[in-house]
């Protein structure tokens, strides 16, 4: 099954495994006779699915404490005041108590698990036999969650990153593209390369060193986890240069008469995106004259033109750093999942 998962959808991963995640909390809870404390196990079931947590097992744990945390806060103080500002005092002492423990991943199912005692009743019911049915709910929605996220998306997470920087490199080539384009043939210019949509993938390069860090590696891995860092670093460099270069271009006069640099320089950005890229030194970089002649044939300002090559140069810079941090890669991702 493993191997088939990938070829799934995302929309199909995400419902398949939050369908796996639901059936087999409820046949354990039914299984248990325990369905009058089915929902909570049913809500953690829902929300405790992760992609791309590297210490599913310490995450587990701090989710379970906080949940119980949280019950027994709820139960508590309800044993001892009544009224609204139950609620209010329980989730205050719960984040006081998870936060001081230092269970930051079972804060939020904390909160949550705190404030659903109030919305399953006033909490003058509840004894020491419920509250060990609801952790037990507890216990068992998490577990399913994360069995259900194991079985439908498997725990590969250096596997996913190639495809993932893939997709940034798409996005930035056809944006490559479509400048060039209008540049050479005017009419309606390029949409503007939104960074809402490049930022989370930059981030989840990221992220995998930062999980690994206080915990045990192979020192591969880690070394390989550091590159992706540096990969997510540079391209959140090129995403900010991009941003920075893109309003210049538009403000160009297209379509471009004899543009023999514009043209040329952009189609050489996109050729480092292409896959197995290497970073080729630069043919003879065009001067400060040529791109005064190209200011003066097409009637745009020089400084406008100087200001764009600049920003293209470093642009440049980049995108040769890029390609000589994943040939680092490839040469340590041989058969390392």
């Amino acid at each position: 099954m493993a191997n088939s998962m990938p070829a799934l959808s995302p929309l199909w991963r995400n419902s398949l495994r939050t369908w796996l995640a639901a059936t087999l909390t409820i046949g354990i809870m039914l299984w248990a006779d325990r369905g009058g404390v089915m929902l909570l196990g049913l809500l953690l079931a829902v929300v405790f699915i992760n992609d791309n947590d590297l210490t599913p097992l310490r995450s587990i744990g701090q989710m379970v404490a906080g949940s119980v945390i949280g019950i027994l806060t709820a139960v508590l103080l309800h044993n001892v005041i009544s009224g609204w500002l139950v609620t209010a005092i329980g989730l205050l002492i719960t984040g006081v108590l998870v936060r001081g423990l230092r269970l930051l991943k079972g804060l939020s199912l904390g909160y949550l698990s705190c404030w659903g005692l109030e919305v399953m009743g006033d909490g003058a019911h509840f004894n020491a036999a419920l509250v060990f049915d609801l952790a037990f709910s507890a216990v068992v929605g998490i577990a399913m969650a994360q069995l259900s996220t194991w079985v439908f998306w498997p725990r590969r997470p250096l596997q996913q990153l190639p495809p993932l920087e893939w997709g940034l490199c798409e996005q930035l080539s056809e944006q490559l593209l479509q400048m060039e384009r209008w540049l050479a043939q005017g009419g309606i210019p390029p949409q503007a390369l939104r960074s809402q949509t490049l930022l989370p993938p930059i981030l989840q390069l990221q992220q995998l060193r930062d999980q690994r860090r206080s915990s045990p590696t192979p020192r591969r891995v880690r070394q390989l986890s550091s590159r992706w860092a540096q990969t997510g670093f540079i391209w959140r460099q090129l995403m900010r240069q991009w941003l920075l270069l893109e309003p210049l271009l538009l403000e160009l006069p297209a379509p471009l008469e004899a543009d023999g640099l514009l043209g040329p320089t952009l189609r050489e950005l996109g050729r480092h995106l292409r896959p197995g890229a290497a970073a080729a030194p630069r043919s003879a970089a065009p001067t400060l004259e040529d791109w005064l002649q190209l200011a003066r044939r097409n009637n745009a300002s020089a400084a406008l033109l100087l200001a764009i090559a600049q920003q293209l140069e470093q642009l440049q810079q980049l995108l040769g750093s890029r390609a000589l941090v994943r040939q680092a890669i490839d040469r340590k991702q041989g058969g390392l999942a």
